[in-house]
C-alpha cells in the first residue's frame, strides 16, 4: 500500500520532529476523503502501528484539530483547522489589499508605514515601506513587537472579542516608564482607543520611538490587522499625532471597505 514516500511511518526531513510530521500526515489522510474511518485503515494508510495512530488521533482531537464523526467511526477535522485556514486567506487578502494604501501613506508622510497582525501576543509586520528620512524608526518585514506597548498592537487588542483579549492575557511586562500595564490600566488605555478609533504609542515599547495604528476590519466585523506609522518622538508633536491618525484611519477604513466591512454592522459582536 502507498505510503507517500515514507518508511514505516518515518519522514526524511533531516532534524525534522518525527511526531509532528507523522500528526500533519494524519490530518492530509484525513483532510483527503478519509473522514470516518477506522483507525486500522488510517493506521494502513500511514503505514504506522495502530497504537501509534490512536495516540495521534487522541492528541489531535485534544488540542481541538480533529473531532470525532457523526458516525461515531474515526475523525473528522474540527472547526479550529477551518479558522486558521481562514485567518490564512484574509491576511494574504488584507496584504494585497492595503498595499496601495500603504504606498499613499507613505508618499504622503515620508515615515516608515506598516502593515501588521496580531500573533499570540505580538504583532508580526506583514508588509511595509520605510522611510527615507536619515533619522528614522527601524522594523524589518517579518519583524515583531510586543502587541501591548505599540501603536499597531494595540490598535488591534482594542477591538477583539473578549474572549480573544482574554487570551492574549494581562500585559506585565514594562519596557520602558511609559509603558501601560496591569488589567485595569491597559483596559482604560483599550477604552480611549475604542472611543477614539486609533492607538498611539510614545516610548512604551522603544523610548524614542512613537507611532499611530488603525485597526483593519473583515467583513464579518473582525478586527484582522492594524495600519500603523512608526517614526522617531522627535518627530511626533501633538500636531503631528493628530494628522498621521486622521490619515492612518482613513487608509485603515478603506482597505476594510475593500474586505466588506460596512461600518455599524459588527459593533455589537466586537464589543462583545
Amino acid at each position: 500500500m502507498e505510503t507517500d514516500n515514507r518508511t514505516n511511518g518515518r519522514t526524511k526531513i533531516p532534524g525534522g520532529s518525527q511526531t509532528l510530521a507523522r500528526g500533519l500526515k494524519l490530518l492530509d489522510v484525513i483532510a483527503d476523503g478519509r473522514e470516518g474511518v477506522p483507525v486500522r485503515d488510517l493506521a494502513a494508510v500511514l503505514g504506522l502501528p495502530r497504537s501509534i495512530v490512536q495516540r495521534l488521533l487522541y492528541t489531535l482531537e485534544a488540542e481541538g484539530f480533529l473531532e470525532r464523526h457523526p458516525s461515531q467511526i474515526g475523525y473528522r477535522l474540527a472547526i479550529k483547522l477551518w479558522r486558521l485556514g481562514c485567518q490564512s486567506v484574509r491576511r494574504l487578502s488584507v496584504r494585497d489589499l492595503a498595499r496601495p494604501h500603504l504606498e499613499e501613506l507613505a508618499q504622503r508622510t515620508n515615515e516608515m508605514v506598516k502593515l501588521a497582525v496580531l500573533t499570540g501576543r505580538d504583532v508580526v509586520y506583514i508588509d511595509g515601506i520605510e522611510s527615507s528620512q536619515s533619522i528614522r524608526a527601524y522594523v524589518p518585514i517579518g519583524g515583531s513587537a510586543p502587541a501591548h506597548s505599540s501603536a499597531t498592537g494595540k490598535a488591534i487588542l482594542a477591538f477583539l472579542p473578549p474572549d480573544r483579549l482574554a487570551d492574549a492575557g494581562v500585559p506585565m511586562r514594562r519596557y520602558t516608564a511609559q509603558t501601560v500595564v496591569g488589567k485595569d490600566a491597559f483596559a482604560k488605555e483599550l477604552a480611549r482607543i475604542r472611543l477614539r478609533g486609533h492607538a498611539i504609542n510614545r516610548g512604551e515599547w522603544e523610548t524614542e520611538i512613537g507611532g499611530v495604528a488603525a485597526p483593519v476590519f473583515d467583513a464579518d466585523g473582525l478586527v484582522v490587522a492594524s495600519v500603523g506609522i512608526i517614526l522617531p518622538l522627535s518627530r511626533f508633536s501633538a500636531d503631528k499625532a493628530k494628522q498621521l491618525a486622521g490619515w492612518t484611519s482613513a487608509a485603515a477604513a478603506e482597505i476594510s471597505r475593500k474586505l466588506g466591512y460596512r461600518a455599524g454592522e459588527a459593533s455589537v459582536k466586537r464589543a462583545g
